[in-house]
């Protein structure tokens, strides 16, 4: 089985997609690694398309802010990122930017405001509400990198976020090319 070597990056995208986001995918893009954004689907495709974006790329970015939850289209990605993680089909790199890794884990703040917004708007649909929370405790709780107010330049950060992408990649493809030549 070959793992594609596309990046995807789950962020909320009004909050984050003109700065930071934009200077990660720029770095990313020059460092050669092709990496895809919800910007990229064309106008008037569904946007179920994103998870067979998910099922294609070999890792995901999550970017926690402190609007994420705001999405009920980042919760739905996030449930497919996963997924996909716990199938073993894909490798996910957590970050918390600007927005405590607590705050997350146990949905404070307002993160955790957000959030419950979202339950109260999806409370007929118990199951959905479950499989969010699943997905955020799993993904939270994974070695993740942190952006805060006392945190070096973000432009460091973007580049130690490319670094980190870059080690994953080349671990994915010496495990591809070990598996194919037995």
């Amino acid at each position: 089985m070959l793992i594609s070597l596309t990046v995807f990056i789950n962020f909320r995208g009004d909050q984050l997609r003109k700065n930071f986001i934009g200077y990660l995918v720029d770095a990313l893009r020059r460092s050669e690694i092709n990496v895809f954004i919800d910007d990229q689907e064309h106008i008037g495709e569904d946007l179920t398309n994103l998870f067979k974006r998910i099922e294609d790329s070999g890792i995901a970015i999550v970017v926690f802010s402190s609007r994420y939850t705001e999405s009920k289209w980042c919760l739905e990605e996030l449930v497919k990122i996963k997924e996909r993680v716990e199938q073993g089909r894909l490798k996910v790199i957590p970050i918390f930017y600007k927005v405590s890794p607590t705050n997350v884990k146990r949905l404070k703040g307002e993160f955790g405001d957000n959030f419950r917004d979202r339950e109260w708007e999806f409370e007929s649909d118990e199951p959905k509400i479950k499989r969010w929370k699943e997905a955020l405790a799993v993904v939270s709780r994974k070695f993740a990198l942190t952006f805060d107010e006392q945190s070096a330049l973000e432009i460091e950060f973007v580049n130690n976020i490319v670094k980190e992408v870059l080690k994953m990649l080349q671990d994915i493809y010496t495990m591809e090319r070990s598996q194919s030549s037995r």
